[in-house]
Protein backbone atom coordinates (compact mmCIF):
# COMPACT_ATOMS: atom_id res chain seq x y z
CA UNK A 1 0.00 0.00 0.00
CA UNK A 2 2.67 2.67 1.25
CA UNK A 3 4.97 2.38 -2.43
CA UNK A 4 1.05 3.11 -4.15
CA UNK A 5 0.74 6.08 -2.08
CA UNK A 6 4.19 7.03 -2.77
CA UNK A 7 4.28 5.97 -6.62
CA UNK A 8 0.69 7.69 -7.32
CA UNK A 9 -0.27 10.29 -4.53
CA UNK A 10 3.18 11.85 -2.80
CA UNK A 11 5.28 11.87 -6.46
CA UNK A 12 2.20 13.47 -8.59
CA UNK A 13 1.65 15.90 -5.71
CA UNK A 14 5.33 16.71 -5.79
CA UNK A 15 5.55 17.32 -9.52
CA UNK A 16 2.08 19.19 -9.58
CA UNK A 17 3.62 21.92 -6.77
CA UNK A 18 7.12 22.32 -8.70
CA UNK A 19 5.31 22.79 -11.52
CA UNK A 20 3.00 25.21 -10.80
CA UNK A 21 5.41 26.92 -8.20
CA UNK A 22 7.94 27.28 -11.47
CA UNK A 23 4.91 28.69 -13.35
CA UNK A 24 4.31 31.57 -10.92
CA UNK A 25 8.25 32.70 -10.19
CA UNK A 26 8.44 32.85 -13.92
CA UNK A 27 5.00 33.78 -15.14
CA UNK A 28 5.27 31.24 -17.37
CA UNK A 29 1.51 31.80 -18.30
CA UNK A 30 2.04 35.01 -19.24
CA UNK A 31 5.21 34.38 -21.27
CA UNK A 32 4.02 31.53 -23.29
CA UNK A 33 0.40 33.52 -24.38
CA UNK A 34 2.66 36.37 -25.07
CA UNK A 35 4.60 34.47 -27.51
CA UNK A 36 1.37 32.87 -28.98
CA UNK A 37 -0.18 35.55 -29.00
CA UNK A 38 2.34 37.29 -31.51
CA UNK A 39 3.10 34.36 -33.15
CA UNK A 40 -0.71 34.83 -34.22
CA UNK A 41 -0.59 38.50 -35.74
CA UNK A 42 -1.19 40.03 -32.28
CA UNK A 43 -4.76 38.49 -32.20
CA UNK A 44 -6.03 34.93 -31.96
CA UNK A 45 -6.27 33.93 -35.41
CA UNK A 46 -6.60 29.83 -34.40
CA UNK A 47 -9.60 30.57 -32.53
CA UNK A 48 -11.66 29.68 -35.08
CA UNK A 49 -9.91 27.39 -37.31
CA UNK A 50 -10.69 24.33 -38.55
CA UNK A 51 -8.13 22.91 -37.14
CA UNK A 52 -8.42 23.96 -33.28
CA UNK A 53 -11.95 24.98 -33.20
CA UNK A 54 -13.54 22.34 -35.41
CA UNK A 55 -11.46 19.20 -35.76
CA UNK A 56 -10.08 19.11 -31.82
CA UNK A 57 -12.31 21.15 -29.85
CA UNK A 58 -15.62 20.04 -31.02
CA UNK A 59 -14.97 16.91 -33.01
CA UNK A 60 -12.62 16.09 -29.69
CA UNK A 61 -15.84 16.74 -27.42
CA UNK A 62 -17.83 14.34 -29.79
CA UNK A 63 -14.96 11.65 -29.47
CA UNK A 64 -15.39 12.10 -25.16
CA UNK A 65 -19.13 11.46 -26.23
CA UNK A 66 -18.29 8.17 -28.11
CA UNK A 67 -16.19 7.08 -25.64
CA UNK A 68 -18.34 7.60 -22.42
CA UNK A 69 -21.70 5.49 -24.61
CA UNK A 70 -18.97 3.00 -25.55
CA UNK A 71 -17.95 2.68 -21.69
CA UNK A 72 -21.77 2.90 -20.79
CA UNK A 73 -23.01 0.18 -23.48
CA UNK A 74 -19.92 -2.26 -22.37
CA UNK A 75 -20.90 -1.97 -18.30
CA UNK A 76 -24.70 -2.78 -19.58
CA UNK A 77 -23.47 -5.95 -21.71
CA UNK A 78 -21.46 -6.54 -18.77
CA UNK A 79 -24.77 -8.50 -16.96
CA UNK A 80 -24.76 -10.41 -20.21
CA UNK A 81 -21.86 -11.24 -21.32
CA UNK A 82 -18.60 -13.38 -19.28
CA UNK A 83 -15.82 -11.76 -20.64
CA UNK A 84 -16.88 -8.60 -19.78
CA UNK A 85 -18.83 -10.08 -16.50
CA UNK A 86 -15.24 -9.83 -14.57
CA UNK A 87 -14.30 -6.29 -15.50
CA UNK A 88 -17.29 -5.14 -14.11
CA UNK A 89 -16.15 -3.47 -11.62
CA UNK A 90 -12.94 -1.63 -13.34
CA UNK A 91 -15.68 -0.50 -16.02
CA UNK A 92 -17.79 1.08 -12.93
CA UNK A 93 -14.43 2.68 -11.65
CA UNK A 94 -13.64 4.26 -14.76
CA UNK A 95 -16.72 6.04 -15.13
CA UNK A 96 -17.05 7.18 -11.51
CA UNK A 97 -13.69 8.69 -11.56
CA UNK A 98 -14.20 10.20 -15.04
CA UNK A 99 -17.42 11.84 -13.23
CA UNK A 100 -16.00 12.70 -10.17
CA UNK A 101 -12.92 14.30 -12.59
CA UNK A 102 -15.56 16.56 -14.98
CA UNK A 103 -17.72 16.98 -11.63
CA UNK A 104 -14.72 18.77 -9.71
CA UNK A 105 -13.27 20.76 -12.49
CA UNK A 106 -16.88 22.30 -13.54
CA UNK A 107 -16.97 23.08 -9.60
CA UNK A 108 -14.06 24.47 -9.59
CA UNK A 109 -14.81 26.78 -12.90
CA UNK A 110 -17.46 28.60 -11.39
CA UNK A 111 -15.83 29.35 -8.01
CA UNK A 112 -12.27 30.31 -8.90
CA UNK A 113 -14.50 33.38 -11.67
CA UNK A 114 -10.44 33.30 -13.78
CA UNK A 115 -11.08 34.68 -17.15
CA UNK A 116 -9.70 33.17 -20.23
CA UNK A 117 -6.57 35.04 -22.47
CA UNK A 118 -9.10 35.79 -25.17
CA UNK A 119 -11.15 38.30 -22.21
CA UNK A 120 -8.08 39.75 -20.96
CA UNK A 121 -7.02 43.58 -22.37
CA UNK A 122 -3.63 41.82 -22.72
CA UNK A 123 -4.97 40.22 -25.34
CA UNK A 124 -7.41 42.43 -26.96
CA UNK A 125 -10.00 41.94 -24.56
CA UNK A 126 -11.76 44.37 -21.89
CA UNK A 127 -10.60 42.33 -18.79
CA UNK A 128 -7.99 42.97 -16.68
CA UNK A 129 -5.42 40.21 -15.47
CA UNK A 130 -6.13 38.69 -12.43
CA UNK A 131 -3.59 35.93 -10.78
CA UNK A 132 -5.27 32.90 -8.93
CA UNK A 133 -5.50 34.05 -5.55
CA UNK A 134 -6.11 37.47 -6.17
CA UNK A 135 -9.39 39.02 -5.78
CA UNK A 136 -10.27 40.96 -9.35
CA UNK A 137 -10.88 44.54 -9.48
CA UNK A 138 -14.37 46.09 -8.11
CA UNK A 139 -17.27 45.95 -10.84
CA UNK A 140 -15.16 43.53 -13.09
CA UNK A 141 -17.49 39.93 -13.92
CA UNK A 142 -16.07 36.52 -13.00
CA UNK A 143 -14.81 34.55 -15.68
CA UNK A 144 -14.70 30.38 -15.67
CA UNK A 145 -12.02 29.53 -17.17
CA UNK A 146 -10.15 27.68 -14.48
CA UNK A 147 -9.58 24.68 -14.71
CA UNK A 148 -9.35 23.60 -18.44
CA UNK A 149 -12.62 22.07 -19.08
CA UNK A 150 -11.99 20.41 -22.46
CA UNK A 151 -8.66 19.16 -21.42
CA UNK A 152 -10.61 17.56 -18.85
CA UNK A 153 -12.32 15.54 -21.27
CA UNK A 154 -9.45 13.76 -22.34
CA UNK A 155 -7.74 13.36 -18.45
CA UNK A 156 -10.82 12.46 -17.07
CA UNK A 157 -10.23 8.78 -18.31
CA UNK A 158 -6.76 8.50 -16.51
CA UNK A 159 -8.90 5.29 -14.27
CA UNK A 160 -7.79 3.52 -17.62
CA UNK A 161 -4.50 3.23 -16.28
CA UNK A 162 -5.73 1.62 -12.99
CA UNK A 163 -8.32 -0.70 -14.63
CA UNK A 164 -5.54 -1.81 -17.16
CA UNK A 165 -2.93 -2.77 -14.30
CA UNK A 166 -5.60 -4.58 -12.64
CA UNK A 167 -6.57 -6.94 -15.95
CA UNK A 168 -4.52 -5.83 -18.86
CA UNK A 169 -1.19 -5.07 -16.63
CA UNK A 170 1.00 -5.29 -20.01
CA UNK A 171 -1.30 -2.54 -21.79
CA UNK A 172 -1.20 0.03 -18.89
CA UNK A 173 1.47 2.40 -19.59
CA UNK A 174 0.25 2.35 -23.46
CA UNK A 175 -3.17 3.23 -22.00
CA UNK A 176 -1.58 6.46 -19.68
CA UNK A 177 -0.20 7.49 -23.03
CA UNK A 178 -2.80 7.52 -24.99
CA UNK A 179 -4.67 9.56 -22.13
CA UNK A 180 -2.29 11.57 -21.58
CA UNK A 181 -1.52 12.41 -25.56
CA UNK A 182 -5.45 13.34 -25.96
CA UNK A 183 -5.10 15.37 -23.15
CA UNK A 184 -2.09 17.38 -24.30
CA UNK A 185 -3.98 18.10 -27.64
CA UNK A 186 -6.56 18.82 -26.24
CA UNK A 187 -4.97 21.35 -23.84
CA UNK A 188 -2.41 22.80 -26.47
CA UNK A 189 -5.49 23.57 -29.19
CA UNK A 190 -7.05 25.58 -26.09
CA UNK A 191 -3.88 27.64 -25.94
CA UNK A 192 -3.27 27.99 -29.28
CA UNK A 193 -7.15 29.71 -29.52
CA UNK A 194 -6.35 31.80 -26.36
CA UNK A 195 -8.59 30.24 -24.32
CA UNK A 196 -6.69 28.71 -21.29
CA UNK A 197 -3.34 29.71 -19.69
CA UNK A 198 -1.04 26.50 -19.02
CA UNK A 199 -1.47 26.19 -15.77
CA UNK A 200 -5.06 25.40 -16.27
CA UNK A 201 -4.32 22.69 -18.21
CA UNK A 202 -1.38 21.31 -15.29
CA UNK A 203 -4.24 22.21 -12.35
CA UNK A 204 -6.36 19.89 -14.48
CA UNK A 205 -4.24 17.10 -15.03
CA UNK A 206 -3.30 16.60 -11.59
CA UNK A 207 -7.04 17.01 -10.78
CA UNK A 208 -8.39 14.41 -13.12
CA UNK A 209 -5.08 12.21 -11.72
CA UNK A 210 -6.15 12.01 -7.89
CA UNK A 211 -9.83 11.72 -8.63
CA UNK A 212 -8.35 8.66 -10.85
CA UNK A 213 -6.28 7.46 -7.40
CA UNK A 214 -8.29 8.10 -4.63
CA UNK A 215 -11.45 6.89 -6.64
CA UNK A 216 -8.88 3.82 -6.99
CA UNK A 217 -8.04 3.53 -3.50
CA UNK A 218 -11.72 3.41 -1.85
CA UNK A 219 -13.13 1.29 -4.56
CA UNK A 220 -9.91 -1.56 -4.37
CA UNK A 221 -7.36 -1.01 -2.18
CA UNK A 222 -8.87 0.40 1.09
CA UNK A 223 -10.05 -2.35 3.38
CA UNK A 224 -13.58 -2.94 3.40
CA UNK A 225 -15.77 -3.05 6.75
CA UNK A 226 -17.45 -6.79 7.17
CA UNK A 227 -20.86 -6.62 8.04
CA UNK A 228 -22.13 -6.56 12.02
Amino acid sequence: MRPMILRNIFFPTALFLLAITINAISELDLRLADYLFALEGGQWSLKNAWITKVLIHEQGRALVGVILISLLSCIVLSYRLEQLRIMRPGLIYILVSALVSVATVNILKEITGVDCPWDLSRYGGTQSYVSLLAAPPEGQEAGACFPSGHASGAYCWLGVFFFAGLYLPKWRYRALAVVLGLGLIFGAAQQLRGAHFLSHDIWTLYICWMSATLCFFYLFRLPKRSAP
